[in-house]
């Protein structure tokens, strides 16, 4: 009767001979191996997690590789030495003097589980363990077994013992879908591998052994966990006698974070970066962002539109850019990302959308820098046409006569037109391709409304402007990765130093928002350079201010692009703009002079008179002190205020002085042009009396303005198509003093029509060369030279 209770065995003498023969076919394989496989990669095989930190070193997100497990490659030098000498102690205590496969151990591996057939020993060294991680290979037959000591041999070859266990370290498991000890040490621990503590690296070194059963993320796993740490400590205290004292942190409980509450943290923002590293980027990833000012505005947003809901008011954006380093501090590109209604996962800090009038201090500025004004030119806000376009101001009315600083201030629609068509030398459209605005279409496509947000940017090209003005008209990178280098041909001086800290000048003294002042927040008196804007329609209001060493920028609105009268730049972005600066400026007394120091630029205080200007006359009532630019800015004295003498009797103005019978009065003669806009806003000025009727007109045209053409333009080419001759019309047009009340119109010598002050008289042209005079009632007279070229 054959006893079935034992498996039958091999007679020992043939077991040997099969042995024999497989360590002949063994020694073969390994020479071959030796010899002819060449050296493997060991890192770049596979792909790895990143680890977003703040600047200090707080961890925002940890992302998954491709095969959604956690693995940060970390070098073996910051790996704590005590966690290294454990695991060897506790894996392989031979690692250090064997050719990466410890022959004895194998053997008797192979004579308990394979000979006798007892309990199964692993005998696998660390080299054997990379080679199975490494090439995934089946180790539980012997085929896979031979295998995975070949390629021991393999790795032995090339790599220096501590490469390979780096290589170790960062491959193996250490429970669920962990792997490595740099993203063990940080998930379970939150810290990098080189500072565990000594209970901590005893854990991690037995995790590997056995990574499911001894998972420290379960209440069984931390009981198997403790009971493996035990045994191996009491294997270290034997040659680590000095670390006897230890034994109470090692039965202390171990604090342990599971995968499940990973922070994430500026979801935003890590998105942002993530999506713009190069894809061989991986490990830890040091950024800009400060995560407690990133606490605060993510706070501070939420609680603004949950206050203001009430009038649609339930997304906003946000981004705090420190222009000093360039280095991105907080951003928040919606109220609440896990909210679908408001389409939270959309970061609207990337979002192009149309900023509205927030460009327009960059008109100003090139404007300053190409000698068309400085802050007290006085400005036309009037209606004017501009071929096929027509500008509008935001509350549908017109100031008239207005200073560019106040005009700025005011956000005024046909001055920034105007000035944008005037730029004689870099126009708008260039300044914001050069300033680093992606996406623009052809110059053609947008004309004059680039001055009135005609063109989308984002709020990161917006912020990054106005970093412009803060470091003295300089464009610098922004950045979000330290570590990455600042390419200087990547900065370009766009505006000057002198013009930025004009418009930060002016921009000081926009006025607070009227919302704002009703918050009970300290005023710490700091300066703000702030200016809003609305897009049309009201689908977008905006606010970005310069304070301290930030440029803060919000966006109000909705992804959907609907309007809302409620989104107004100064009334719905302008308050949140304020109530983040109060909680993150923190500085008191901050000054406008303290980033750009006037007394070292090319800038010069000069009186100006009040209310034109001008340098003032003789006869000027009031100056005040106005910047200029020595050499650029446009100064010249003013002519308005002129005394002129009044008959007594008649108060009728007099040919000439006369004792006794007249006395000089002082009056304001604006041009024609600044006279009309005056009426057309509703100003009432007292004007020059008439002359008394003995008056000459060679009297009167000793005094006073000439006119001065303004069509044809001098010395310019008139190209005109008409299908009939003597069809083709140009208009003359001139600017004329206060006391004049007509033209006359001369074509080379010819008198050809008149025309009432402030309107245009149409001449016929013909093809030539031709000069043009225009002499108002009171003789004064001017003359321009232009050509005609018809096309028929």
């Amino acid at each position: 009767m054959i006893d079935r209770s034992r498996p039958a065995r091999c007679p020992l003498g043939l077991k040997l001979r099969l042995l024999i023969k497989l360590n002949f076919f063994a020694a073969l394989l390994v020479a071959t191996v030796y010899i002819f496989c060449p050296k493997p990669e060991l890192e770049t095989f596979q792909n790895y997690s990143r680890a977003f930190l703040d600047k200090k070193g707080v961890l925002l997100r940890i992302t998954l590789a491709a095969d959604e497990r956690y693995r940060i490659y970390t070098p073996l030098n910051n790996i704590s030495s005590v966690f290294q000498q454990a695991t060897i102690l506790y894996e392989d205590k031979n690692f250090y003097n064997h050719f990466g496969v410890d022959v004895s151990a194998l053997l008797r591996a192979c004579w308990s589980t394979y000979i006798v057939q007892g309990r199964r020993v692993g005998g696998s060294t660390i080299t054997m363990q990379v080679a199975r991680l490494r090439w995934r290979i089946d180790t539980t037959d012997i085929p896979g077994k031979i295998w995975q000591i070949l390629r021991a041999i393999q790795l032995s070859r090339h790599f220096e013992k501590n490469e390979i266990l780096e290589s170790y370290f960062n491959l193996v498991s250490y429970g669920r879908n962990i792997e490595g000890v740099g993203a063990a040490s940080l998930i379970y621990f939150n810290k990098g591998a080189n500072r565990l503590n000594f209970s901590e690296a005893l854990s991690l070194a037995v995790i590997p052994q056995n990574p499911s059963q001894r998972n420290p993320t379960s209440q069984k796993g931390l009981k198997a966990l403790a009971k493996a740490r035990g045994n191996l400590y009491r294997r270290w205290a034997l040659i680590h006698p000095e670390d006897i004292h230890k034994k109470v942190f090692v039965n202390l409980p171990l604090s342990i974070r599971s995968p499940d509450a990973l922070p994430f943290l500026a979801p935003h923002f890590v998105n942002d970066v993530n999506a713009s590293l190069p894809w061989l980027t991986q490990g830890f990833i040091n950024t800009t962002l400060n995560g407690q000012k990133q606490a605060i505005v993510e706070k501070i947003i939420s609680n603004y539109v949950q206050r203001r809901k009430s009038e649609g008011i339930n997304n906003a954006a946000a981004l705090l850019l420190n222009y000093k380093s360039m280095e991105v501090e907080a951003l928040v590109g919606s109220a609440n990302f896990y909210d679908e209604v408001i389409d939270g996962q959309v970061n609207g800090v990337s979002a192009k959308r149309s900023p509205g009038s927030a460009l327009k201090p960059f008109v100003y500025a090139l404007a300053m820098d190409q000698g068309l004004i400085h802050p007290m030119t006085l400005l036309k806000d009037s209606p004017k046409r501009f071929g096929g376009f027509t500008p509008e101001n935001f509350d549908k009315r017109f100031l008239g006569p207005v200073f560019a600083r106040n005009a700025l201030i005011a956000s005024r629609n046909v001055p920034a037109v105007t000035l944008q068509s005037q730029l004689p030398d870099m126009s708008f459209y260039e300044f914001l391709k050069e300033a680093g605005v992606f996406g623009l279409k052809d110059e053609g496509y947008y004309g004059l409304a680039l001055a009135l947000g005609g063109s989308e940017v984002t709020m990161m090209e917006l912020a990054k402007l106005y970093a412009m003005l803060a470091n003295g008209g300089k464009s610098r990178q922004i950045k979000k990765v330290f570590g990455t280098q600042s390419n200087q041909a990547d900065e370009k001086q766009l505006i000057s130093a002198e013009a930025s800290f004009l418009i930060l000048d002016i921009l000081k003294d926009n006025p607070v928002p009227s919302r704002y002042k009703f918050v009970n927040l300290t005023s710490r008196n700091n300066d703000v350079a702030w200016k809003t804007g609305t897009s049309y329609s009201f689908r977008d209001a905006w606010a970005v201010g310069i304070s301290g060493a930030y440029i803060l920028a919000v966006w109000v609105g909705n992804f959907q692009g609907e309007g809302n009268p409620a989104f107004i730049g100064r009334t719905a972005a302008g308050p949140l703009l304020f109530e983040l600066f109060e909680a993150l400026q923190t500085q008191r007394g901050w000054k406008i002079n303290d980033i750009l120091d006037s007394s070292q630029l090319n800038l010069r205080k000069v009186a100006v008179c009040a209310n034109t200007g001008d340098l003032p006359g003789r006869y000027c009532p009031l100056t005040r002190d106005s910047w200029f630019i020595p050499g650029v800015s446009p100064l010249k004295v003013s002519t308005i205020h002129r005394a002129i003498p009044v008959d007594k009797s008649t108060g009728l103005r007099s040919c000439r002085r006369i004792i006794g019978k007249t006395i000089h009065k002082v009056y304001e003669f604006w041009p024609s042009d600044f006279l009309h806009i005056f009426q057309m806003a509703g100003i009432s000025l007292k004007l020059p009396p008439e002359y008394s009727a003995g008056c000459h007109l060679n009297d009167k045209s000793m005094s006073g303005e000439n006119p001065v053409i303004k069509s044809p333009q001098h010395d310019v080419t008139y190209v005109l198509q008409s299908d009939f001759p003597n069809q083709a019309q140009i208009p003359l047009l001139a600017v004329v003093d206060t006391d004049a009340k007509e033209l006359f119109w001369f074509i080379n010598g010819s008198y050809v029509g008149k025309a009432k002050r402030n309107k245009a008289f149409f001449w016929e042209s013909t093809n030539g060369e031709f000069s043009v005079t225009a002499v108002d009632d009171h003789g004064r007279a001017a003359q321009s030279f232009f050509k005609v070229s018809l096309i028929r």
